[in-house]
């Protein structure tokens, strides 16, 4: 079963380089945040090589098959972590759109990548100063940067492999990811323009 669960990994983000293992390095090297959210994971699980705290959220079945054997997700998690402690992490298989019985403002980092607008839905989870990692190509930046509750710190991009962020934000063109022929296959170029928000607002609250 083991070796199903890490194919089913390999085929969908580690034989293409669709990891991004680099982006979430340079985020826990910037901001080190204790505690992750990930709605709309599917079985995407390196951030917890980064984070030893995750909590992922799904509705699809893929998600629903692969997170149901724990001992061979832990075993991959802990193959290639890249931190001391002992991880923890879970998998809720719930719309995020719904309650998901987590508490608020209890989460540092919320990532929403590819899986639509889900900010409204899932800001209540993020702490006051806590981090929102986003892209424009079926995410959140475009229902956020208008926001005066959240704050744009940074742009992230992958330059010849290498993911670097700009205080800056001097370089914003968008441009497309795209998969490439290569000798055994195809291989992810990430093209993506990333964007750290932080979270301005406390809950309960009309300060910002």
């Amino acid at each position: 079963m083991k070796k199903r669960v890490s194919d089913k990994y390999s085929q969908l983000y580690k034989s293409i380089g669709f990891e991004r293992l680099g982006l979430f390095e340079l985020i826990k090297d910037e901001f080190n945040p204790a505690t992750v959210l990930y709605p709309g994971c599917s079985i995407h699980v390196t951030p917890s090589f980064y984070f030893n705290h995750v909590v992922y959220v799904d509705t699809s079945q893929l998600s629903i098959d692969f997170f149901a054997n724990k001992n061979d997700v832990s075993g991959i998690i802990n193959e290639n972590k890249t931190f001391p402690e002992s991880s923890y992490w879970n998998f809720l298989p719930k719309d995020f759109r719904l309650d998901l019985g987590l508490r608020t403002s209890s989460f540092d980092l919320l990532l929403s990548l590819f899986s639509g607008k889900l900010i409204n839905y899932c800001e209540k989870y993020i702490k006051f100063r806590g981090f929102v990692l986003t892209n424009s190509l079926f995410s959140d930046n475009d229902s956020i940067k208008n926001r005066n509750d959240f704050k744009l710190l940074g742009l992230i991009q992958c330059k010849n492999f290498t993911y670097h962020i700009d205080y800056k934000m001097k370089s914003s063109k968008e441009t497309h990811s795209k998969l490439r022929q290569r000798d055994k296959g195809f291989e992810y170029i990430d093209n993506e323009n990333y964007y750290v928000y932080q979270k301005m607002k406390r809950d309960g609250t009309g300060a910002v």
